[in-house]
């Protein structure tokens, strides 16, 4: 186990010292724990004013719990049906109020709220609601944007004729909420509509609606007129059986979940580079346990010319993270890299390999990584989390504390859910969205099954990070000693 020591002014909160850091989400993430501890409601708001990227929902939240001012603010940009006696109507007219919201009010709430209201698309959709008629929904852009994004419910499928108004660089939002919610009326109309003319975003959800419904052809034809990736081969190969599909990803060099299931399929190995060349001597360029020298080191990247010449400049035992990652961006992602520090021990093999294949994805190893929601350490354990399991926020940049509460997280979702994809998703996106979302509609049964379920779950980046971790998952397998598992046997196919 490698133990690294966190210089002790990262813990400091001291408003002065912070702001003299760079705005970054670093910066961003020691504003908010400030926030939190001080006492004072000007130095809270002035940490406030400080912030990189403000997030209203968390940091007003914070601030509405030391004066009552904030919380009035808090309360008209996250209008609950217990708020609406207590806030200004003009506030819920800037987008306070949720369809979600206005859809379990009763009639005499709503005819109420419609009279106060100005006109605009909030009154429109509370029409819609106190007639319960939603017909006239997707003949206006905004208010039909405003519906199929926040309120894709059974009540608002209806034929359409003419989708023009809505095929702008978000139409691909459009025929999503379609799909992954079953609005099956729309979905239809959508089989008519002249795929040639979008980009790959919007053809690909369009390609999923003709799978879903059965339309081969239309499918393969979509595909066909779409930007060739390991996963248009893929698919292309799964619909017609072409030996030109499998060939093209047999061809591929890098591993994902594609290539890595017809390689099994036909026992053609695939190359790994585990091990970093470094010179243990050398003076350290960027400590990886240090937040502010891991923002230098992306920063500096950016800006670099030559990667192979940037990679040698990272030469120290403690940068090994760094080396790679800089070496797999050099080579475009063609060599598998999949580097192994001493971070986590279990006879398990099986455990330990799925622990990798988390860390790997979440933070490439690199132990002072704070992202963009404040998930912290090499594990990317959020704030909340790491209280709740009595961990240290300000502990994280250290191996040894971070991948203690993430293993033991791990163990919990392994003990509710018993499958390693489902608990990839749920390590992403949370147990409740995995029990709610996902199993629900997560099949292994079927003939494009569950390649299908898995392109229909509902997050963005849950979707592709179980992809990616359950390929990890193989790889560290096979590199720790078990060369019997494989994405075959895992989805007993």
């Amino acid at each position: 186990m490698i133990f690294l020591i966190v210089p002790l002014f990262l813990f400091s909160l001291n408003l002065s010292t912070i702001l003299t850091h760079p705005k970054s989400y670093v910066r961003d993430f020691y504003l908010t724990e400030f926030m939190k501890e001080t006492n004072s409601t000007v130095l809270a708001y002035k940490a406030y004013n400080s912030l990189y990227k403000p997030k209203p929902f968390l940091h007003l939240k914070i601030l509405a719990k030391k004066n009552s001012m904030f919380e009035n603010i808090y309360k008209c940009i996250n209008v609950k049906k217990e708020y609406l006696n207590e806030v200004d109507i003009s506030c819920i007219q800037d987008g306070g109020l949720s369809l979600k919201t206005i859809s379990k009010l009763d009639k005499k709430r709503l005819i109420n709220l419609y009279t106060k209201l100005p006109n605009g698309k909030i009154k429109e959709a509370i029409k819609c609601f106190i007639d319960n008629d939603f017909s006239t929904v997707f003949k206006n852009r905004d208010l039909g944007y405003y519906f199929i994004l926040q309120f894709p419910d059974k009540r608002i499928d209806q034929k359409i004729k003419d989708f023009s108004i809505f095929e702008d660089r978000y139409f691909y939002l459009f025929v999503k909420q379609a799909v992954l919610n079953n609005l099956r009326k729309i979905s239809k109309s959508l089989l008519n509509i002249d795929y040639k003319k979008f980009d790959d975003k919007t053809k690909w959800w369009l390609f999923l609606n003709a799978i879903k419904q059965n339309r081969v052809k239309l499918a393969v034809n979509i595909l066909e007129n779409m930007k060739k990736t390991s996963k248009t081969d893929f698919w292309l190969w799964l619909l017609t059986k072409e030996k030109k599909y499998l060939n093209a990803l047999l061809k591929r060099n890098r591993i994902d979940f594609y290539t890595l299931w017809v390689y099994e399929m036909v026992n053609k190995k695939f190359f790994i580079k585990n091990k970093i060349i470094y010179n243990s001597a050398k003076i350290i360029e960027y400590n990886e346990s240090n937040p502010w020298d891991v923002l230098r080191f992306f920063d500096d990247l950016k800006k670099q010319k030559d990667l192979f010449k940037f990679a040698k400049k990272l030469d120290n035992k403690n940068e090994v993270a760094l080396k790679a990652l800089v070496l797999d961006k050099a080579f475009h992602y063609k060599v598998n890299i999949f580097i192994t520090p001493d971070i986590y021990n279990d006879k398990n093999t099986s455990f330990k390999s799925f622990v990798y294949s988390i860390a790997r994805q979440e933070s490439r190893f690199i132990p002072a990584v704070v992202s963009r929601s404040y998930a912290l350490g090499t594990m990317q354990i959020m704030p909340f989390l790491i209280r709740s399991m009595e961990g240290n926020v300000f502990n994280q940049f250290d191996y040894n504390e971070n991948i203690r509460l993430g293993v033991k997280h791990l163990k919990w979702l392994f003990s509710k859910l018993n499958n390693p994809l489902m608990v990839a998703y749920a390590y992403n996106g949370g147990i409740g969205f995995v029990k709610r979302k996902v199993m629900p509609n997560f099949t292994y049964e079927g003939e494009y099954e569950p390649f299908l379920s898995m392109e229909l779950v509902p997050y963005d980046e849950s979707r592709e990070y179980g992809k990616k971790v359950i390929t990890n998952y193989i790889i560290y397998s096979h590199i720790f000693g078990d060369k019997n598992i494989s994405l075959h046997k895992l989805f007993k196919r």
